[in-house]
């Protein structure tokens, strides 16, 4: 897995492509959340390595198809036509990249 540069000592934010908020940042150090989330160190990364790409995600309830436009620490953000999807990891059983 390859360091992320972008984090720094100072940035609550764990890694991941957001589009958020301006309000987000400044209110992730004032309230300094304190919490668990299990990952899956190597199925992020992989999911990293796929932001910009169409992807297939599986989940418990189906399969979806569109485009990986983020990653978060819990989750993330498949765009499809108009709509931004946002799953959470631990519903996703494996996810397709098209060649």
């Amino acid at each position: 897995m390859q360091p992320y540069p972008y984090r720094t000592p100072y940035w609550s934010i764990p890694p991941g492509k957001y589009n958020h908020s301006d309000n987000l940042p400044e209110m992730m150090q004032s309230i300094a959340p304190i919490y668990t989330i299990p990952t899956e160190p190597v199925f992020f990364d992989q999911l990293l390595k796929n932001v910009g790409k169409t992807i297939r995600i599986v989940t418990l309830k189906g399969s979806f198809e569109g485009k990986l436009t983020g990653v978060a620490i819990d989750h993330l953000q498949l765009t499809i036509g108009d709509a931004n999807y946002h799953v959470r990891f631990a519903h996703i059983s494996f996810f397709v990249t098209k060649k």
